[in-house]
């Protein structure tokens, strides 16, 4: 079988808003429990690279809800996953016609609030969730990247009047991530491990 881009989705909103959207589509759970059991899973399976997308919350007090945070490297604990060729990823994502900022991801092993997700915004992340960083290292030297629709800032907090609203909106556009996905896993699948995939791209995309 011809290998293919995998897509994991944690959460079954995320699952059901990608369905059909291009890729294949794995729900891998929520938390970092879950995602370490699927990623042992998915370690050995036959495909030709990883994405991790979903929602996430936004660090950066100048994102907005339903902005797309394209990860170029993901934080867990001490460990740092570097993620390959996401300035190509941005370009096909802003094709589609999608705000797109580029910058690190941070897992974490609970949901963040208050003085918490201030300290990890001053780490310089725009982004937080509860899976990539535990995900990602199934790709092994194969091409991943990391794709988060901002779900609830600073400003928005997650349980707040808005939430459903922005939730909506949110799921639309993680559904708008699956044909800008293909095209960057088919630019990338013929260019070999993970290092080669991420120095071969990173400097030649605007």
């Amino acid at each position: 079988m011809r290998p293919e881009l995998l897509v994991c989705a944690p959460l079954r909103v995320e699952h059901a808003a990608l369905r059909g959207s291009g890729p294949r589509i794995v729900r891998t759970g929520y938390g970092p429990r879950r995602s370490a059991r699927s990623a042992g899973g998915l370690a050995p399976a036959d495909f030709g690279a990883l994405a991790v997308a979903g929602l996430g919350g936004g660090l950066d007090p100048t994102l907005r809800a339903g902005d797309v945070v394209v990860g170029t490297e993901v934080f867990v604990g001490e460990r740092t996953h570097p993620l390959c060729a996401p300035e190509l990823l941005a370009r096909e994502l802003r094709r589609a016609g999608l705000s797109v900022r580029l910058g690190s991801v941070v897992t974490t092993d609970h949901p963040v609030t208050g003085d918490e997700r201030l300290a990890l915004a001053r780490t310089g992340a725009l982004v937080v969730d509860m899976e990539s960083g535990v995900l990602t290292p199934a790709a092994g030297r194969r091409a991943r990247a990391v794709v988060r629709v901002v779900l609830d800032t600073p400003r928005q907090p997650l349980i707040g009047p808005g939430t459903p609203w922005r939730l909506v909106g949110a799921l639309r556009r993680l559904r708008e991530t699956g044909d800008p996905l293909l095209r960057w896993f088919r630019t990338v699948a013929g260019a070999g491990s993970q290092d080669t995939v991420r120095s071969r791209w990173s400097k030649e995309v605007p």
